[in-house]
């Protein structure tokens, strides 16, 4: 009776995981420090989040140092990166619309099923609206710029649309997108020599390390993702 009553949880866990499903998108991975502080809590109270957690409209999240977490939904999902604040302003999964906030730190998407336009994600200086699969939205605090790059299809980035390899960038208080190219930096097999010269005039770039591994050089302090960019 004692070892099946240690199932339970587990039972019950995988039960609400698959319920959620279909209506908001769950935690599917968790490492280190993640919490949430939900939006229908009156204390306000940030709590650890935990796998199969659902992520609801006015949910914020935060990880910490040597920390991620992913999301999933249906065919869809989101990866945040070490100490980013993330905010889910708006989400329907019926209508397929979602708008989220990225405070500080890093996410990266692949986005599916989503009509182009309804999938939005901002940073304090620039909006994202998906007109393709995958691309990531960073915000480095000690710069006050937010980054976006495509990796791949197609997405807007203030008014302006972006392809596979490219990005936009725009610091506050400035009025100028920059647009920068990334297609030499990065390969199938992972990231280049020249992404080491250029990681040292935009560090933003070492965000991408965890996904795309550098490739005849090393660096430390960045946190490997295990599932993608092996």
């Amino acid at each position: 009776m004692k070892l099946k009553l240690k199932f339970y949880p587990l039972i019950l866990a995988f039960l609400f995981g698959n319920l959620y499903a279909n209506e908001y998108a769950v935690a599917s991975f968790v490492k280190g420090k993640v919490n949430i502080l939900s939006s229908s809590d009156s204390q306000k109270l940030w709590k650890a989040l935990k796998v199969n957690d659902p992520i609801r409209p006015g949910d914020r999240i935060k990880t910490g140092n040597g920390s991620k977490v992913d999301f999933t939904f249906q065919e869809s999902e989101f990866r945040l990166q070490p100490n980013t604040d993330f905010t889910l302003k708006e989400w329907d999964a019926k209508k397929k619309i979602a708008n989220i906030h990225v405070e500080s730190g890093a996410s990266w998407f692949r986005v599916k099923g989503f009509q182009a336009g309804r999938f939005q994600v901002s940073n304090p200086t620039t909006t994202a609206g998906v007109r393709g699969t995958a691309f990531g939205v960073f915000y480095e605090e000690k710069e006050k710029k937010g980054y976006t790059c495509v990796c791949e299809g197609k997405v807007n980035i203030n008014g302006t649309d972006f392809t596979k390899g490219t990005g936009g960038a725009l610091a506050k208080g400035a009025s100028d997108l920059e647009k920068n190219e990334y297609k030499d930096l990065i390969t199938k097999e992972g990231s280049t020599i020249l992404m080491k010269e250029r990681i040292k005039s935009m560090p933003m770039l070492s965000r991408c390390l965890p996904c795309h591994k550098p490739i005849g050089w090393t660096s430390d302090g960045f946190l490997p993702d295990e599932k993608y960019g092996k």
